[in-house]
């Protein structure tokens, strides 16, 4: 093997290794410009109910229950002891209340609607 072929595949290496870099760095940048568009609008308070519309969408959190529903169906949470939550849409990222969990989950939907949960019931 000739150090020139040597040298083009390490260079071919290095750009198919530094593509996910750019492409996280791409997408982080678009949603920090778009931030503004995703601010909660019209947040209501009604008794044990919290509502507003994020993203177009309307998230309702109960406070006794820390249920979550998106647009009237149910999103599945998942409390974990050190007081964060996880979402049926996301098991990557922890949110620190249910609303935050919601409105990452309306993040993860882009527009599709939150499917049913098949039954999963943690006691």
């Amino acid at each position: 093997m000739k150090r020139r072929d040597l040298m083009k595949g390490m260079a071919g290496a290095a750009a198919i290794a530094a593509a996910p870099a750019a492409v996280i760095h791409a997408g982080n940048t678009w949603a920090a410009a778009n931030d503004d568009a995703a601010a909660p609008q019209g947040a209501e308070e009604s008794g044990d109910l919290h509502t507003e519309q994020y993203r177009g969408r309307t998230i309702t959190v109960s406070k006794s229950t820390e249920k979550v529903h998106i647009d009237g169906r149910e999103l599945h949470l998942m409390k974990l002891g050190e007081g964060a939550y996880l979402s049926a849409t996301c098991h990557y990222r922890f949110e620190p209340t249910p609303l935050a969990a919601g409105r990452q989950a309306v993040d993860e939907l882009r527009g599709a609607n939150l499917l049913p949960s098949a039954g999963h019931r943690h006691a």
